[in-house]
């Protein structure tokens, strides 16, 4: 099958990677495949879907005393209370919904509609690791397509090494932009769900904002679970990394002028395809003044984005636990 290696090249293998082998995206073929694509240690995803899944039960158990009630009520909630203003399956406008509020007899409607504002939060979550994973595989597709032509290879001796400026580059520099702004969203956005949970609204009289509306990633310092050792909470070089290719993505265009995809050749074959990864010093781009795109390190996006995609997962994972942990307690005790 086609594997797409960490070195940027592409074979065909007959197997399946195991763990010990030499990391690879191998596109799996069938008319039953329903993921296309198979690394090393994918099946975390499954793990963290199941996790995150589990936090819509604890939403609702937290804010459903009763979970009898709960079920009791489910079948007879209109489709616009957990759709509208939430998806474009429901095409009814914002005064459309204020009004069906205003005249329904739902039993319960406005804790119903907290409850399904906190999940939209965790579905958001789904949706942005599922974007996360594309760039993720897209990157090294992008890298490894394109065919070199004899024009190509006689820029350089048969050792050398030469550098791709195209769309396959912009388009391979784009997924690893969308691999970090996604990253930092989600940081955003489990920020919001711990806040929720600390902040847990108790009284249903009317429809009110969800109180996390405006907490963001920089406001974390306000939860209880921040700092918790092995989670996206605690002070490590991971997060730091994200936080400085997310801010110099969004606030200054690029994490570099012009994309660069480079290829190194020996004896005449090509042996490797990568783009390089910016230097950093102590979790933050080495800067000097307004220079903040060194490249000394020879660090790669290749041998990086696998080590980051892995530790990311795992400390979400441990982040989920330790919401269930710190914040069923804390409503526990109340």
């Amino acid at each position: 099958m086609k594997t797409i290696y960490r070195n940027g090249l592409v074979n065909d293998v007959p197997y399946f990677l195991e763990e010990s082998d030499e990391f690879g995206i191998q596109e799996l073929d069938g008319e039953r495949v329903t993921d296309r694509f198979a690394y090393q240690g994918d099946s975390i995803k499954y793990d963290l879907d199941i996790a995150l899944v589990g936090l819509y039960d604890f939403f609702r158990d937290l804010i459903f005393e009763d979970v009898c009630q709960y079920y009791n009520e489910l079948p007879s909630l209109p489709i616009w209370v957990q759709e509208a203003g939430q998806s474009s399956d429901m095409d009814i406008s914002a005064n459309e919904f204020a009004e069906l509020m205003e005249k329904s007899k739902v039993p319960n409607l406005y804790k119903h509609l907290y409850l399904v504002d906190c999940q939209f939060l965790i579905g958001t979550v789904q949706n942005l690791l599922c974007a996360m994973e594309t760039a993720f595989i897209d990157y090294y597709q992008l890298i490894s397509s394109f065919s070199l032509t004899d024009h190509f290879k006689s820029l350089t001796d048969q050792n050398g090494t030469i550098m791709n400026i195209s769309m396959h580059s912009t388009q391979a520099s784009n997924a690893v932009e969308t691999y970090f702004t996604k990253a930092y969203s989600i940081l955003d956005l489990v920020c919001k769900i711990c806040y929720e949970l600390q902040y847990l609204r108790t009284e249903f009289n009317g429809y009110s904002k969800i109180k996390s509306a405006d907490i963001l990633w920089g406001t974390r310092k306000k939860l209880s679970i921040n700092s918790t050792s092995g989670t996206v909470f605690e002070n490590c070089e991971l997060v730091s990394n994200i936080e400085a290719i997310r801010n110099e993505i969004v606030h200054n265009g690029t994490w570099e002028l012009n994309p660069k995809i480079f290829i190194h050749f020996k004896n005449g074959e090509e042996i490797e395809r990568f783009m390089l990864y910016p230097d950093m010093e102590q979790g933050h781009l080495a800067t000097v003044k307004s220079r903040r795109h060194f490249f000394s390190s020879d660090k790669k996006i290749n041998d990086v984005l696998p080590v980051i995609h892995m530790e990311f997962k795992q400390r979400l994972i441990a982040t989920i636990d330790a919401i269930r942990s710190t914040y069923g307690n804390m409503q526990s005790e109340k």
